[in-house]
């Protein structure tokens, strides 16, 4: 029978994640935290530069990739996270640059998927492939992004704060970090994507006087990981909505937390972004 690469991955972190916590970083990301700071500009990537410079991530890439699954097994629990993280979003900027300038899809190809249809021309889901099929090597196995994504907010860490950090290259997705997460400062890492995100009025709003919330779509399709906090916050007509908003009203300013408290709020979706986070796009249309 073959085996499910996010379950193992988890299975040996499981093993291993009990041992004494190494001294020093378990991996280095200097790399990425190079490429970070030389192409990525609020939360934005200059990705032809990237394209053309891309040998500091290959690099990068191919030393993740080497990580067997024993030795992802004996790091620490913030060092495994901070990896998969890292692993997830320097992934997807190889795949881009892969692909680069994305140019979206034919007719005929969107006929046949129409899920497609209505995206921006330069949308990272115009790869084929691009979550859920192409393969690439992390913790000693070949995931797909979707299932790096799994395996990162796997049940045995149960850090929702994941969910601001990985980067789908979109728009409407968490801000890129100038930096590469690590384990000895993912904690403070987490919350500063938490304050960002959330307080980032493109992404999600609170509209006091109006009574009405505007939250991210990412709340909506991973609602479930939040539910777990549901039952303190004022909105009590879903437990997923209850439990997201009791979650994120810890990196809101006291005002909002207070107005999240009472029930007399209308709670919705925004709709999601898909075009590319791409600094040339952002020049273009200043």
């Amino acid at each position: 029978m073959k085996s499910n690469p996010v379950s193992l991955v988890l299975a040996v972190a499981a093993l291993g994640g009990s041992g004494e916590p190494a001294r020093g970083q378990a991996f280095d990301h200097a790399a990425l935290d190079t490429v970070l700071a030389l192409y990525v500009q609020d939360s934005r990537v200059d990705y032809t530069a990237l394209k053309y410079g891309r040998a500091t991530l290959d690099r990068y890439l191919d030393r993740l990739a080497a990580v067997d699954a024993d030795e992802f097994a004996g790091w620490p629990e913030a060092e495994q996270i901070a990896y998969l993280i890292n692993a997830y979003n320097a992934y997807v900027l190889e795949t881009v640059i892969d692909n680069y300038p994305i140019e979206g899809s034919g007719f005929f190809k969107k006929l046949t998927s129409p899920r497609r249809f209505g995206l921006p021309p330069n949308s990272i889901r115009h790869i084929d492939g691009v979550f859920n099929r192409i393969r690439h090597g992390a913790a000693g196995a070949e995931m797909t992004l979707d299932e790096i994504k799994r395996a990162a907010l796997g049940t045995k860490y149960n850090e929702p704060r994941i969910h601001f950090a990985l980067v789908g290259s979109a728009v409407s997705g968490p801000p890129l970090r100038e930096e590469a997460y690590r384990g000895d400062r993912l904690d403070e890492q987490l919350d500063e994507q938490g304050r960002r995100f959330l307080n980032d009025p493109r992404k999600n709003r609170f509209e006091v006087e109006r009574r009405r919330v505007y939250l991210s779509k990412i709340f909506d399709w991973h609602g479930e990981d939040f539910e777990q906090f549901a039952g303190e916050s004022g909105y009590e007509r879903d437990r997923k909505i209850d439990g997201v908003l009791n979650f994120v009203s810890r990196y809101l300013i006291g005002r909002v937390t207070e107005f999240l408290e009472s029930e007399e709020y209308k709670v919705q979706f925004e709709s999601y972004d898909w075009t590319l986070n791409d600094q040339a796009v952002a020049a273009s249309i200043r």
